[in-house]
């Protein structure tokens, strides 16, 4: 990990400020992103307490996660976190990390796999890639991790009603004609089983809207059914 911690320099030969401050924990500015990050870290970390797992330092696939950062530490209990920004182009130069250290971003070109994390994290990243960079992409994660390592994919769950009406009205919009697929859960198992992983388990929660807060309680007894907005899958590296 301490490769990765290394100020990044803009053009001009300064820090770049327009990235940096977004790794430093703060709360997202929409409610409604915070409410849904701080559901999918409580989440994980109920399925994480039920296997007797702690991990410390963690690696995200995805792109500038920095908004989510202050849930997954404050509801994780990390000590690091590694954003792999997964964008064909570039927005920063080399590596940005947080001011206390522990938050890095650094562009997938940049990344070097090196068996130092403990947890792993893609949330709606998958769907969006070519196939053959999905199986690349959990591959890269798979050598991120150390054995025993986790691996926690969420994507939206092509069986929950919502999901699936949004996509009809998606595929009916000729304005939109390069949407993508929300992948199946059995379609995300088959990817991780590819690169290596054993599946854990599925679960499906986040069933209610943020006016329903009150119901999530019932999250625990509606997440095996998988019609839940979302799904996540849990894989361990052997």
């Amino acid at each position: 990990m301490e490769s990765y911690l290394v100020e990044s320099r803009d053009a001009q030969g300064g820090v770049d400020s327009r990235l940096h401050p977004r790794l430093d924990g703060r709360r997202p500015d929409d409610h409604s992103d915070a409410f849904h990050w701080r559901r999918r870290a409580r989440w994980l970390r109920r399925c994480l307490d039920d296997l007797g797992e702690r991990p410390t330092h963690m690696v995200i696939l995805g792109r500038d996660r920095g908004r989510a950062n202050s849930e997954l530490f404050g509801n994780l209990l990390i000590k690091s976190l590694v954003t792999i920004d997964m964008a064909r182009e570039r927005s920063h130069a080399s590596v940005l990390r947080s001011a206390d250290g522990k938050a890095t971003l650094v562009h997938v070109s940049d990344y070097r796999a090196s068996e130092s994390a403990d947890l792993a994290f893609a949330h709606g990243v998958l769907d969006h890639m070519p196939e053959h960079d999905r199986a690349a992409a959990a591959l890269l994660i798979y050598r991120s991790l150390v054995p025993a390592g986790l691996f926690a994919v969420w994507q939206a769950n092509p069986r929950s009603p919502g999901v699936a009406w949004h996509e009809r009205v998606v595929a009916r919009d000729e304005s939109q004609p390069d949407a993508t697929r929300a992948l199946s859960a059995r379609e995300t198992r088959r990817l991780l089983r590819g690169a290596g992983f054993d599946i854990i388990h599925t679960t499906s929660p986040l069933f209610f809207p943020q006016s329903m807060s009150w119901c999530e309680p019932l999250e625990p007894l509606l997440a095996p059914i998988q019609l839940g907005g979302e799904y996540m899958v849990l894989a361990r590296k052997p």
